[in-house]
């Protein structure tokens, strides 16, 4: 980031400070990208990202102002200053409590550099790799209709300062590939999925190709228009570590997102301490992990984060924390405070959020369940953290008969309460693995990391969805 810009972003925290602000941080981001998407061979994005702005925000008397502008002059910037201010004065007239927010000074810095930066590759090849895996997807089958195609790139700078002497840098590039195909035949449609990606450049393409993840797709889809039915009723069920992952992050880790909390919208409230799932569970938060795609040494409000372990042998630990919520409830922050770009103000989001890995081998799971569950895969759902109620649909079902998976289902949905899943976990195998994702909330998308083992769950309810 260049010394001009952080200097403007400095200077705004001296304005906020002339007029007087409790609390103040200023945000300089740059967002430097490609998105490529090709559906059924013909392009339907190709956009290119440059932008850079500023995110200014204060805190007066318990009501927050803000207001973000790509206008980078010391004017402009002033004006932009006087505008969160005065909004601040107008929340603190309504604000049902004071709030002195609290953090450390420090100074922190992180770079992670691609080792093939994707600028090597134009981008006539890139949309080469956009529209050979459409090719391999539709060469598989004349059964597969329709096939759509992602490339993403995007590197993330941010320079971060704050009244309380916080200074914070980092630069974080990301690398995404994506393909979905839907097949027919017979009147019957079915979609399959497939994605992957990192932190890093070129070289994640390297750990699974772009051709491996459109063949995935494409079988998938081809493969579920055989299935069957599914079943319906309570069975034991073993969730593959896409679905377990998904679960752990939709149904689980947003209700451990502390403003959740603190607006009374999570069955967590008041869990701290308490047990919430089976001694065999436990589940974290890690943002240092530097190959995931949710890595995120240094959160949108600069502080660093090491890791949280949420639940620790089926005991909450932790919630996640930005500056505000943690102020509010006594805690650490423990750099969960995430924004989309310059425009947008931080919310509690998590990063690398999974369960960890247990002591058991994947086959021990399957070995005395004669009648049981092996679900695989997420396609959608639906998730009320309130009420710690939720639907997954998978993207495939096996019947499991005498320790063996047998008969293939389609269009099948797990649904129950979020903390009975977990408190009735019989076996965590140690085959944990991770997916990347895009997290929504509040309109704002962040990039995320699914993971988990396989594990082993009774009493699940099944059933089938559309």
């Amino acid at each position: 980031m260049q010394a001009y810009y952080k200097d403007l972003a400095e200077k705004a925290l001296g304005v906020f400070s002339r007029l007087g602000a409790d609390f103040a941080d200023v945000r300089l981001v740059e967002l430097k990208g490609l998105r490529i998407e090709i559906a059924d061979g013909k392009i339907k994005e190709l956009k290119f990202m440059d932008e850079k702005g500023l995110a200014l925000r204060c805190l007066i008397a318990g009501g927050w102002g803000f207001t973000s502008t790509s206008i980078l002059t010391l004017d402009e910037i002033e004006k932009s200053c006087m505008q969160a201010y005065k909004l601040a004065k107008s929340a603190s007239e309504k604000a049902k409590e004071k709030l002195e927010v609290k953090c450390k000074p420090s100074k922190s810095s992180s770079e992670l550099k691609p080792l093939e930066p994707p600028s090597n590759m134009g981008v006539e090849e890139k949309l080469k790799i956009c529209s050979d895996m459409e090719k391999e997807m539709k060469k598989l089958s004349d059964k597969v209709k329709s096939t759509s195609t992602i490339y993403l790139e995007l590197t993330e700078s941010a320079y971060i300062v704050n009244s309380l002497g916080l200074q914070s840098e980092y630069a974080i590039p990301a690398l995404l590939v994506s393909a979905t195909a839907y097949a027919s035949e017979a009147g019957i449609i079915q979609r399959g999925y497939e994605r992957h990606g990192g932190t890093g450049g070129l070289e994640i393409l390297k750990k699974q190709s772009p051709i491996e993840v459109a063949k995935k797709a494409a079988e998938e889809a081809i493969e579920l228009l055989t299935a069957k039915g599914p079943p319906a009723g309570k069975y034991t069920c073993i969730l593959d570590p896409e679905l377990a992952g998904v679960f752990i992050h939709e149904a689980f880790g947003h209700a451990c997102e502390a403003d959740l909390v603190l607006l009374g919208g999570s069955i967590l409230e008041g869990m701290i301490g308490k047990r919430v799932g089976s001694p065999k569970v436990t589940v974290k938060d890690d943002p240092s992990i530097k190959e995931l795609f949710g890595y995120l040494p240094i959160d949108s409000e600069g502080i660093s984060g090491g890791g949280t372990i949420l639940v620790e042998n089926g005991i909450l630990k932790s919630y996640l924390h930005n500056l505000e919520t943690s102020s509010k409830m006594g805690s650490q922050p423990t750099g969960n405070a995430r924004a989309q770009g310059y425009g947008h103000i931080p919310l509690v989001r998590m990063t690398n959020t999974f369960i960890d890995k247990g002591e058991w081998k994947v086959e021990e799971l399957f070995e005395d369940l004669k009648k049981g569950i092996y679900a695989k895969g997420s396609s959608y759902g639906y998730v009320d953290p309130a009420k710690g109620e939720f639907v997954f649909k998978c993207s495939k079902l096996y019947i499991v008969e005498n320790g063996e998976p047998k008969q293939l289902c389609r269009d099948a949905a797990l649904s129950g309460h979020t903390l009975d899943v977990l408190m009735n976990t019989e076996a965590v195998a140690s085959d944990l693995s991770f997916g990347p994702g895009l997290c929504g909330k509040e309109d704002q998308l962040v990039r995320v990391t699914t993971g988990a083992p396989h594990i082993k769950v009774r009493d699940v309810v099944v059933g089938g969805m559309a």
